[in-house]
């Protein structure tokens, strides 16, 4: 087992939540405590920063709190009566799944779904199927306490470690092309290794930006331009596929026009990796960063952000596109060919 000071980390924190959460239950001696603890385990369990844990409490708080509502209409206008309780779940249950099924709110869905039979069908104790949204508010603030005082960790900073690891790999990629050991077969393997690594960091990356909107809700360009940095490094791992699926590179290692842009290329990147890991600690700007965007601003203040190279790229790239259609249907009809063989339906 490969236990990380961040594993290690999240699980003492998850513990000593459920030791608070027990010992002031046990304390209290309130009704139903139980949801005290449990709302701390699911809220901690899978939940390492501080935007995750504020973005779950929030989904959470107003998945109970809508059932509750939602309930109470059922229990006070129709008297608690057991057949209309059965509707109002059924009810409930159809709305929730309809309206939060397959979208990002979907935990709000969930939490509807199984709160609804839990509150009406009370056995006419209504006092203890409303105490658990009371006993939800007192894990979530308990959980927040922890996340937010208890070696605390954050997602605005996890960004910029996915976009650190996703620029590691993608200079590793552009090494490789350069390196006269490697045969083009080999360097295509070496791809493939690196583009796992590559799609975790872009899935680490969606969350990491999602939970960090409620981190800078005060500034919210720090995501923004985050997002906007990524959609490219995401650009410039697809164009570095283009090249070494596409073109010679022993051709490319023994050109002298685009081996010197290469190393310029390599060198900007190990500066934004070093940039990225610096910036985790403390803010950290390389004066080569200031330089670097006087350069750009000056090139781009006559330009849109992209030159359009219509001679070069229009020839090219439409014939990559039209390879890579091809193959793709190729191989589509090999699936439903095999599909149909085995009775896959």
């Amino acid at each position: 087992m490969n236990f990380t000071q961040s594993q290690f980390t999240r699980a003492a924190r998850l513990s000593l939540a459920m030791i608070i959460s027990f010992v002031y239950v046990a304390y209290i001696g309130m009704s139903d405590g139980i949801w005290v603890v449990m709302t701390c385990a699911i809220i901690l369990f899978d939940n390492p920063t501080l935007g995750g844990t504020i973005n779950k409490s929030h989904l959470r708080f107003w998945g109970t709190f809508f059932a509750a509502g939602f309930s109470l209409i059922f229990i006070i206008g129709f008297a608690n009566n057991v057949i209309i309780n059965l509707c109002g779940i059924v009810i409930g249950t159809f709305l929730a799944a309809y309206w939060y099924m397959d979208s990002a709110q979907g935990y709000i869905g969930g939490l509807i779904s199984w709160t609804l039979p839990i509150i009406l069908l009370n056995n006419n104790d209504i006092k203890s199927a409303f105490l658990r949204l009371i006993n939800i508010i007192i894990g979530i603030i308990i959980s927040y306490i922890m996340l937010r005082f208890f070696y605390p960790e954050y997602a605005r900073d996890n960004m910029l470690k996915s976009m650190q690891n996703t620029l590691i790999e993608l200079k590793a990629l552009l090494l490789s092309i350069s390196d006269p050991q490697l045969n083009v077969e080999q360097i295509q393997d070496l791809y493939l290794n690196h583009e796992s690594k590559i799609l975790i960091e872009i899935n680490r990356f969606v969350r990491w930006q999602t939970e960090a909107r409620w981190e800078t809700k005060k500034a919210p360009e720090y995501a923004d331009a985050a997002v906007i940095a990524y959609l490219h490094i995401r650009r410039l791992y697809r164009l570095l596929s283009v090249v070494i699926f596409h073109f010679n590179c022993n051709e490319i290692r023994h050109d002298l026009k685009i081996q010197p842009r290469f190393t310029q290329i390599k060198r900007q990147l190990e500066e934004m990796i070093d940039a990225l890991e610096q910036n985790q600690k403390r803010y950290y700007i390389p004066e080569i960063f200031n330089q670097n965007n006087k350069d750009i601003t000056s090139e781009l203040s006559n330009h849109d952000e992209y030159k359009h190279y219509q001679n070069l790229s229009i020839q090219t790239i439409t014939d990559i596109i039209q390879i890579e259609i091809d193959v793709i249907t190729t191989n589509l009809i090999k699936l439903f060919n095999s599909r149909q063989t085995h009775n896959y339906y």
